[in-house]
Parts: C-alpha cells; structure tokens; sequence
C-alpha cells in the first residue's frame, strides 16, 4: 500500500488489495470510512479521489458509497462535493458523461446564459465566503445579491440540477447579508427547509442556529427561542458549527437577567470554535459583565481581534455594531468616557443608539433625545426600541419633562414585556428607572431586585441637573487653572466661581475640586 492511504492498512486485510497499490472496489468505502474516523474527512477524501479515475467509469457506485460516508462537515466545506454526487447519481442512472455540464444533469438546450448562470450559482458560495472573510462585505453582498437574483430567475426546470448544493449557497449568501447588516433571514429560512427536504441535517442545523442568533440580537427573543429549539432537534455527529446556538441560548438568558446560565452556553463554545460570530460574542460578554475586572477581560478580546482582523471586519456590518457596543458598555462598567471618533461617516441606527447612551452617562440629556430619536426613527427592532425608548424617557425626565417621559417608558415597559427582553431595564440609572415605574403605575420585573453593581453612574443623572454655567465652572476645575484664572476666562467675578463651585460640590455630592475633577475625567467632559 502507498504511503499515502495512512492508517487504512489497519482496517483491511491483504484481500482489500489490487495491482499496483490500489485497493479493489468493494474494500474502498470501507478503507475510507476507516480512515476517515482516523485522521479526518479530508484523509478520507484523499483516498477517495485516488481512486476516482479507475473506478469512475466502471464502478461509479462505489465512488458514491465512499463519498457517502463523508461526515456532513466535508460538504459544508466543500459544496464541489455535492456536486460530484450528482454526477456520480447521472452516471449510475445510466446518462452520457459528455450531457453533464459542469456536474449538472441535463444541459440539453440551455442556452449559454443558463449554462452560466448554473456555473456562477454553484461557485457563488466560495466567491462570497472569500470576500467575507477578508472584510470585503460590500463585495460580499454583491456576489450574494446576484446569485440571489440569478436563482430568482433560474427556470423551475433547472433547479433540481443543484437541488443538493442549494441549502448550502443559500445559507452561505444569508450569512454574507447577515454578517453585513443587510438581511439574510429569507436565505437562512430557505436553507433550513431545503436542508431537511433533501436530508443534509448539518446545514439545517446551522441554518435553525443562524436564525436563532438573528433574532436573538434583535430581540424577537420568543421567535429566537423556537429557532434554537428546532436546531436542538436535529441531531448531527459533532458541534464545530453550533457557535450561533450557544450564543442565541446565552443571549437570550442574558435578556432574562440569568446571567450564570448565560455563562455556561458560553462556556461550551470551548467545543465549537466561535468562527465569524467573535464579535458577538464579545457583545455579548460585554453584556454579561459586571465588574471593572470583567470589562478589562473584554478590552483585552478586542485589542486582540483589533491585531488579528482586517479593517473591514471591524468598523463595517454587525462586527463594527457589536464592538461599538461593547465599546460603550466596558465605558460604562470602568466609569469612564468612551472616546469619541470625529470622523465623519454615515451613521447607523446602532450607532445613534450608542451617542445616546455616551450622552446619557455624560448628562447631555438633550443630545440623548436627538440621537435616541434617530435611531427609533432608523430600525424597528424590538431590542433597540427597547432601548431607545428607555433612554428618550429617562432623558425626559432629568429634563422635567414627566408626561412625555411617562409615555416613552409606558411604550418601552410594553417592547420589554412582550419579549422578557429585561436587560434593556439596566441600561439607565436604577434611580430613574424605579421613578419613571412609579409614575407610570407599572412593576418592574422580579430578576431586577437580585442585580448587583447598576452600571450606571447615578453622576451621570445628576449632570444632567447641572445649569450651563455649573458645567462650564466643572470643566475648568478639571483644568490646572487657578480661581481667578476660570474667572478671567469665563467673564466673570471671582465670587461668582466661588459660588458656582460651592453648588456644583452640593449636586454633584463631593467635598474638593479634586473630587468634582475626577467626575468630570471618568464621564469623559473634559
């Protein structure tokens, strides 16, 4: 036996063999299977297509059980495969190799646009997968809107010529929508039945965990928890793709307030590696902390990601929304102010949403309104209405504004409600949060009261109280100027600072400049 067949030796005995070191028909899919489960999928496919050009024309059924035997995983990786089945199939049915274009049954007739539009569906999945992983994502969803549309145009007749690998393009185009922000849920949903139609349970499985991920995020978490339920309930050997699962289950917990069951679905992505999801994950780490110490151990992710990802990776899509987000919680955790990127661009809902947050902590109340309005005014998502409307209603109120804030929050109270989705609960002040229950005449949910360490700084309330010559006075104290020198830079008396400061210390509850400094430090004013 050739050196290259491994471990096989082990599995056969000397009858398996033929001339010249090959191995006879009926021990080949026995001889693969064997070494597959002893070094790997790609061993066993290596054997494989060692024999294909002797046995493909006289015995294309073994050829078939050896490519069988594969684990799902093989295909996922490599839909080509797929496509060799097909064409095995073709030729145990009895068909003309010379009618199979490309590995697709019956190219009888087609024109040369359909014989391409077949070529550039079946080699779409690599194409978009390639300009994903190397942060090209508006290429990405390129290739997979036109391969989306091609399909939409592809004749009925034709279909079923990639009836096998259609799941996998699918999933693979939802994924480059996903990872983009631009969609992806049909092509998931169409994945998943087209998955169990033609029995390749791996790709419903990722397609069910895909989805329960997605909406998860978006805080749709009761249709998130059907997803994960389906997924669950397609049983496949292994979990190296199950990384959007975990993630939905802990996400999820993490919405409910459950924060140690959220720990323990993630610690089993220790058995499937987290792959394209690492932003989310981060997130959602960022979510679960509770300590300075927790956020230090997601600022070290990030820097490490920071080094290791192309750029497009990180400021474009879902990846740039998680870390953004993330960003802004180990901001808030620290006590600190996150730093502001003057450059311009276009901005998303997530990121209006973000300033919003950044402005509530600081005391900008008014600025909250404006960017929280634009991103309720920008996405529907129940997670970010949430959240929106929670910081619109809390900015209302520091403003004085108790009506309107009543209505934000009664409409806030409603979206968390109708998901469970209580983590929006602890994005404002836990002071506010009870006043503006108790104006509205609602309860709060039970999991609250058992929350230690509330992220927010009440300072941060209490900024927004603050008259315009107070927040001018406190940013001078923060400065190296004299009393005089603050005076003679803001037009005014001597006494005047002095007053003015005396009433800053009363509200902002400290006894020095150098304790009313560090307030404006950590909330990142100066």
């Amino acid at each position: 036996m050739t050196k290259s067949f491994g471990g096989v030796e082990n599995a056969l005995s000397s009858d398996g063999m033929v001339s010249g070191g090959y191995l006879s028909p009926e021990a080949l899919p026995q001889a693969v299977a064997a070494l597959t489960a002893e070094q790997g999928w790609r061993a066993g496919l290596e054997l494989e297509t060692a024999h294909w050009d002797r046995f493909v024309d006289t015995h294309p059924e073994v050829l078939l059980a050896s490519i069988s035997s594969l684990p799902g995983e093989a295909f996922v990786s490599m839909p080509s495969l797929l496509i060799g089945v097909n064409y095995l199939k073709h030729l145990i049915a009895g068909g003309d190799p010379s009618s199979f274009h490309d590995f697709a049954h019956d190219v009888t007739g087609r024109t040369p646009q359909e014989r391409e539009a077949l070529d550039r569906l079946i080699g779409s999945a690599g194409r978009t997968a390639g300009h994903r992983t190397q942060g090209q994502l508006a290429e990405s969803v390129r290739s997979a809107a036109e391969a989306r549309r091609l399909l939409d145009e592809l004749p009925p007749r034709h279909k079923p010529v990639i009836e096998m690998t259609l799941p996998h393009l699918l999933f693979q185009w939802g994924r480059s929508f996903d990872l983009a922000d631009a969609g992806g849920a049909r092509e998931y949903e169409e994945s998943w039945e087209l998955a169990n139609l033609t029995s390749q349970p791996l790709i419903a499985r990722r397609a069910a965990a895909s989805l329960a991920w997605m909406h998860a995020d978006q805080g749709r978490l009761d249709t998130a928890e059907r997803w994960i339920a389906r997924a669950i309930g397609v049983s496949v050997e292994g979990q190296r793709y199950d990384a959007p699962l975990h993630l939905a289950q802990a996400l999820v917990s993490a919405d409910r307030l459950d924060y140690s069951t959220a720990a323990a679905h993630l610690l089993r992505l220790t058995d499937a590696p987290v792959g394209e999801y690492w932003a989310a994950e981060i997130w959602l780490r960022s979510w679960i902390a509770r300590s300075p110490d927790d956020a230090a151990k997601v600022v070290r992710a990030i820097d490490e990601q920071l080094r290791a990802r192309p750029e497009g990776l990180l400021t474009g899509g879902s990846n740039g929304r998680y870390l953004g987000s993330a960003l802004e919680r180990v901001a808030t955790l620290r006590d600190r102010g996150m730093p502001r990127n003057s450059a311009t661009m276009t901005l998303t809902a997530a990121d209006h949403l973000v300033l919003a947050h950044v402005a509530y902590r600081e005391g900008r109340m008014h600025e909250v309104l404006l960017e929280g309005g634009r991103a309720l005014e920008a996405d529907s998502a129940p997670r970010l209405q949430a959240i929106g409307l929670l910081l619109t209603a809390a900015a209302r109120l520091s403003l004085d504004r108790n009506d309107a804030a009543v209505i934000a929050f009664a409409s806030a109270h409603e979206a968390i409600e109708s998901e469970r989705l209580y983590s929006a609960y602890t994005t404002i002040s836990r002071d506010q949060l009870v006043q503006l229950a108790d104006l509205a005449g609602t309860d709060l949910p039970s999991q609250l009261s058992g929350l230690d360490n509330d992220p927010i700084s009440r300072s941060s309330v209490i900024l927004a109280q603050l008259s315009r010559r107070e927040r001018q006075v406190l940013i001078e104290l923060a400065s190296n100027r004299s009393l005089p020198e603050i005076a003679e830079a803001l037009f005014v008396s001597h006494n005047t600072v002095k007053t003015t400061a005396s009433r800053l210390y009363r509200k902002l509850e400290v006894h020095s400049r150098k304790a009313a400094a560090d307030i404006a430090h950590r909330l990142g004013i100066v």
